[in-house]
């Protein structure tokens, strides 16, 4: 059982969770004395003010208004002239008076346009700003953390952006990865900055028909903050943090007119985390224009640009090594068969350095890995179900120069020097036309220039040796990605009343032009030491001899500027990293390792058009609201472009014709990479749906929808052409057959070429990979108050995700592939020989959840907002997998011991960071009217909790779930806020302090990094 890491006492938590529930009890009677209590005020102050105006104008007043028992309704703001049966704007945008603090009842994300969410046929959510606030929401997680169904991802912070073909992180919604982030319904690659937007739309299930392939989770999207005509205002908002640092967010928004609004909205940020080296810098710049030209107001265009720098670096593991005692045992002692080799680097000896016999520079730290040592556990033992990983605990285990261990809980295992860089620079301009009244139609283009350079990518994680002093710093490699592209999105909405059906139809078209180039790892060479303390002295670098100084001397590093080890000695300038000692050294900085800008870049250039028909249909006296959409989409792809990076790397365009002239290992490129792979592809999704109003407050609903992904490649894994020079060689060989003539391949005797590559494409080699698909089965309920108090939805789904695109192990293997290792075909020297030829693919699998899903947001009173939401998903599992043998197959019965443990932990277990449980509450109560006597009028306390069950971290015996393995989720988490307004000389403040993680539990939202400890969020904004 995996032990309580909680330093909150089971009494706190109680007593936290009875103020929570006390909150909520006494809110509705409070909230609707006070309610009561301020409309008469209200009312009372408005007569006051009307005798006054009265007597100055010289006119009777006018008699006070008589009390109501309804709120008071708002002043209705005069709308821009507009011609006669001309509707202003009105398809596209989400407006509705209902909408107050945290509720909104209207989203423009689940159909492309803008309609109640009572009566969508689908579970939307929408996440205000107001929401976002008080929960401190920062990251993708963060947004997770009050969703039910939902699960973060404590480690996708330092991963690779998401793209249209793969998601960031692990983070899951309904069960399953997310990768269609967008902003206002536009794909984007970054930027996913919730500084800058009103609020984040969430639709639970596949919406490929409105926005595109994707995966069956869900979809996204970020709604920017847009210039407004209804008045200028602007804020400045600071933010202190306890783990040290400050962010500053201006937003100006200034009504030039009721035809020219104009909002400009920045961000400055400079943060440093709780793990060492941690931090986030962040410059960024939205400005924003909204213009209606005509008197008619028939036309809208605005524009958007976003501009930003950011920096930052984030932990990204935990202390998993749960028997490290045993670990250092068997790396000293050979227990379990365990190798007691230690670590060493050779100089070799050669002309440069005119050395006489190679140096060895050893050390004494094992190199016994960990996970080999509890294999050999396991084998031992015969205990094939043994986990190597069984808990989790903040920061690491370090040896101090007296020898005693100790607990550093501000331990980073990313690499010091690890940093990722995105320079994002975005225009986008949105027109919106309503040229009759059955007509509106919106135009979209957005400019992306996105560009992430990344330090370390891909391996920078400082990990332990068993001997508890020593670790190795991974270095990674440089990475990133440079994205250019154009996006142009036509929706026209044609609306139309015939026999008593009120139909709307959506006609969409799209283009994406998108040039996205990747970073490859540089090359490494002897030169990447001469920027590191050691470099230039021969104790240290005994390489630095005879003509090979001159490798070492461009970093220009003093000769006895170097590294003391714990014992005195000059440490190894190869030692450096691999040989770190945390308890006596300096941190090295894995910069100075790398070069910037030294990479291979190879990239895609692709077009994809989409076009697609929804129809929306309201009848019964709007009692029936049917929906349904059809979208097709097409992709063009011309291979892989391999681009020079000078001075660098310089192509020539017969390089991958040429390999004897232009060896890999001696230019670094890739001929795979400069052959490419083209393909047409295309793809479709639909849905269906209908909601019924039940009564005016009560509707039922059900749908079904569709989604696809792109999957890339051929079945068997080739570039079409390498089968000629494989055939040439083997029937040069005549491995069963005459040499010259013929070869045996599977049982038959090759004479021709034609005849190989009918075999080849009889097997499906030359077959383009199938697209992967994704099904959702839906229905529910959903409620609104007319005056909006509760609005709420309860619905059940089963979503299925097939066809992923997966390694075929055993096809690749030289039983089924006689190509592929193979020591028969070819001679001794063949590029072919022994290695693998055919990389065989396959789609032949399903992941499958069920589950039901719940959210109520409660507004009694204006004073008092609440969110509740909880899930069960009491099933997500592996339907099939044609690459693991299912228990109780024939394959199955056959496996030896441990592959049989492997194969009951993948089909029995569940899908990975996927609770079976979630439950959730925020809530907040503003005292309008003072705590005692009209002290703190406006003070406003916030109490959250959030529940979630345990999730698999891995489906493998390493994380065996049953028995033992550690898993995450399984935590109680309390957070809090309180705030207060006030005045200084007129000028208007807003402060709020927020206690995150109040009670310091120690858990993980998902994966094996611990999420953050107790963190206190101090926040003022100046309004004006």
């Amino acid at each position: 059982m995996k032990p309580d890491t909680s330093t909150g006492s089971p009494r706190t938590k109680k007593y936290l969770a009875s103020c929570l529930a006390a909150l909520m009890a006494v809110s509705a009677p409070m909230g609707y004395a006070a309610d009561s209590d301020a409309l008469k005020k209200l009312q009372e102050e408005n007569s006051a003010l009307r005798k006054r105006l009265a007597a100055l104008e010289g006119a009777p007043a006018a008699p006070a208004a008589a009390p109501s028992a309804g709120p008071v309704a708002p002043a209705a703001r005069t709308p821009l002239k507009a011609d006669e049966g001309v509707q202003v704007l009105s398809a596209f945008e989400v407006k509705t008076d209902k909408d107050y603090g945290y509720l909104k009842t209207n989203a423009a994300t689940a159909t492309k346009i803008g309609m109640e969410i009572q009566k969508i046929p689908l579970n939307v959510s929408v996440i205000s700003r107001e929401f976002l606030n008080d929960t401190n929401a920062q990251s993708l997680t963060d947004l997770f953390r009050y969703t039910a169904a939902a699960s973060g991802d404590t480690r996708f912070a330092m991963r690779i952006p998401a793209n249209s073909a793969t998601p960031q992180g692990t983070f899951t919604m309904r069960g399953f990865v997310v990768n269609s982030l967008m902003r206002n319904g536009i794909f984007r690659y970054t930027s996913y900055n919730l500084d800058t937007v009103e609020r984040v739309e969430v639709i639970k299930g596949p919406a490929a028909v409105f926005f595109g392939q994707g995966y069956p989770g869900g979809v996204i999207n970020y709604i920017s903050k847009l210039p407004q005509f209804n008045r200028t205002q602007g804020s400045i908002t600071m933010t202190l943090n306890d783990n040290s640092g400050q962010k500053v967010v201006l937003d100006q928004n200034v009504a030039a007119s009721d035809k020219l609004a104009l909002r400009v909205l920045g961000v400055w940020e400079d943060t440093q985390g709780e793990r060492r080296f941690e931090f986030r810098r962040n410059y960024s710049v939205n400005p924003s224009i909204s213009l209606v030209p005509f008197e008619s107001g028939k036309v809208k265009i605005t524009a958007e640009g976003e501009f930003t720098r950011e920096r930052f670096m984030l932990n990204d593991y935990d202390w998993i090594w749960s028997d490290f005692a045993g670990w250092n045992e068997a790396a000293r002692t050979g227990r379990y068969g365990s190798t007691t080799a230690t670590l060493s680097n050779t100089i070799a000896a050669n002309a440069g350095n005119l050395l006489a016999a190679n140096v060895i520079q050893n050390t004494a730290t094992p190199t016994l890995a960990y996970a080999t040592y509890i294999n050999n556990k396991r084998i031992a033992n015969s205990d094939w179900s043994l986990p190597a990983y069984t808990s989790v605990e903040r920061g690491a285990y370090i040896t101090d120069k007296n020898g005693k261990r100790y607990q550093d809980e501000a331990f980073n295992y990313t690499s010091r020097g690890a940093v990722f860089n995105n320079a994002i620079e975005n225009f986008s301009v949105t027109a919106d036309l309503s040229p009759f009244s059955w007509l509106d139609v919106r135009y979209n283009f957005f400019q992306e220039k996105s560009e992430n350079y990344t330090v370390g990518q891909g391996g920078a994680l400082t990990t332990p040796y068993a001997n508890g002093t020593n670790w190795n710093v991974g270095t990674g490699n440089l990475s990133g990605y440079y994205r250019y592209g154009q996006t142009h999105n036509v929706d026209a909405v044609v609306k139309f009343d015939f026999l008593g059906v009120k139909s709307k139809f959506l006609l969409g078209v799209q283009k994406i032009s998108p040039y996205q180039q990747f970073l490859g790892g540089q090359t490494v060479t002897d030169s990447i030491w001469s920027f590191l303390p050691g470099a230039t002295n021969p104790t240290s670098n005994p390489d630095y001899a005879g003509t090979n100084r001159t490798i070492y001397n461009a970093g220009a590093v003093p000769v006895n500027q170097v590294i003391r080890q714990r014992d005195g000695s000059i440490k190894p300038v190869r030692q450096i990293f691999s040989n770190f000692d945390p308890g006596a050294e300096i941190y090295p900085d894995i910069t100075a390792y790398h070069q910037e800008d030294r990479n291979a870049l190879d990239g895609y250039k692709t077009k994809q058009m989409s076009a697609y028909i929804n129809y929306q249909a309201t009848m019964f006296k709007d009692r029936l609201t049917l929906l349904a959409g059809y979208r097709e989409e097409k992709q063009w792809a011309r291979g892989q472009f391999q681009s020079n990076n000078y001075p660098w790397f310089i192509y020539f365009p017969d390089m991958y014709l040429r390999p004897d002239l232009y060896p890999e290992s001696e230019w670094g490129h890739s001929i795979s990479y400069q052959r490419g792979l083209p393909s047409d592809q295309k793809g479709d999704s639909w849905m269906g749906g209908l909601s019924f109003a039940l009564t005016p407050e009560l509707s039922l609903y059900a749908s079904n929808s569709k989604t696809f992904k792109f999957n890339s490649g051929r079945v068997g894994g080739l570039f079409v052409g390498d089968e000629v020079l494989w055939y040439n060689e083997a029937r040069a060989f005549g491995f069963g057959g005459t040499p010259g003539a013929s070869f045996s391949y599977l049982g038959q005797t090759v004479t021709s070429l034609a005849q190989f590559q009918q075999i080849l494409s009889g097997r499906g080699v030359y077959d383009l990979i199938k697209n992967e698909q994704g099904m959702n089965w839906e229905f529910g309920a959903k409620y609104s108050r007319q005056d909006g108090r509760i609005v709420g939805t309860v619905s059940f789904f089963r979503g299925e995700r097939e066809n992923q695109m997966l390694d075929d192990g055993a096809k690749q293997s030289n039983l089924e592939e006689p190509l592929n290792q193979s020591t028969t075909l070819f001679p001794v020297g063949s590029p072919y020989r022994a290695t693998r030829l055919l990389r065989w693919r396959t789609t032949d699998l399903m992941n499958q959840v069920e589950g039901t899903e719940a959210e109520v947001i409660w507004t009694p009173v204006r004073n008092y907002q609440a969110v509740i939401n909880g899930s069960w998903l009491w099933s997500a599992k592996t339907v099939y997998d044609k690459t693991r043998a299912a228990p109780g197959t024939a394959a199955y019965n056959a496996f030896a011991p441990a592959a049989k443990v492997a194969s009951d932990i993948y089909y029995n277990a569940r899908l990975e960071n996927v609770p079976e449980f979630r439950f959730n509450v925020f809530n907040k109560y503003t005292f309008v009217d003072g705590v005692v006597n009209g002290m703190a009028r406006g003070l406003n306390v916030g109490l959250g909790m959030r529940y979630s069950s345990e999730t698999v971290v891995s489906r493998s015996v390493d994380w065996n779930p049953f028995t033992g393995g550690y898993q995450a989720g399984d935590y109680l988490v309390f957070d809090a806020t309180v705030g207060m307004p006030w005045e200084v000389f007129g000028y208007k403040f807003n402060s709020t302090l927020g206690i995150y993680n109040l009670t310091d539990r120690k858990y993980s939202e998902g994966s094996f990094a611990l999420s953050p400890a107790r963190n206190f969020i101090f926040r003022t904004t100046l309004s004006f």
